[in-house]
């Protein structure tokens, strides 16, 4: 998730230059178009949900809605709420194993209090994914990715949790 949110949030410093204000003294509001193509080798064992080796391949399209009350609770806070459609396949290096492909939504909407270069400060960030992987030999995958981040206002990590499952 926090790869994922980065992206988006790489764009708060678009967010002056982008971001129109509601109405007068209103909220500013942005939107970050996600467009990602991109292929990644993974060696035996490190593949999600397979043994083999192969080629991770990935497409992501959508967006990040970003507002920035106003008076917010804290300086430089701003939300962001994110609907990302995509495609992903797991092609084997050996021909004689089934390719597996499937669709995904992503939706993720977070609490941001503070943004580097380096990281984010989420408040509250939470992110859902299901694909189901259909193999080109008849068999299914199942991938269901959950997570959640949620700190007090003293900066402290309260809840922190990432599962994945396949079946």
């Amino acid at each position: 998730m926090k790869q994922k949110l980065a992206i988006a949030l790489g764009a708060l410093a678009l967010i002056g230059g982008t971001a129109a204000p509601a109405s007068a003294g209103g909220a500013e509001h942005a939107f970050v178009i996600e467009d990602y193509d991109a292929y990644e080798h993974f060696a035996p064992g490190e593949g999600p949900c397979v043994s083999w080796p192969g080629t991770f391949h990935e497409v992501r399209a959508g967006g990040y809605r970003l507002v920035i009350p106003p008076g917010g609770q804290r300086e430089g806070e701003f939300h962001v709420n994110g609907v990302i459609d995509g495609r992903v396949e797991l092609i084997p290096d050996n021909a004689s194993l089934p390719t597996f492909a499937g669709t995904y939504r992503e939706k993720v909407n977070a609490v941001v209090t503070a943004f580097t270069e380096e990281s984010e400060v989420d408040r509250v960030a939470q992110y859902r994914l299901r694909s189901t992987l259909r193999g080109t030999d008849g068999s299914v995958l199942d991938l269901r990715l959950a997570g959640k981040l949620t700190m007090n206002a003293n900066g402290r990590v309260v809840v922190s949790r990432d599962t994945f499952s396949c079946a």
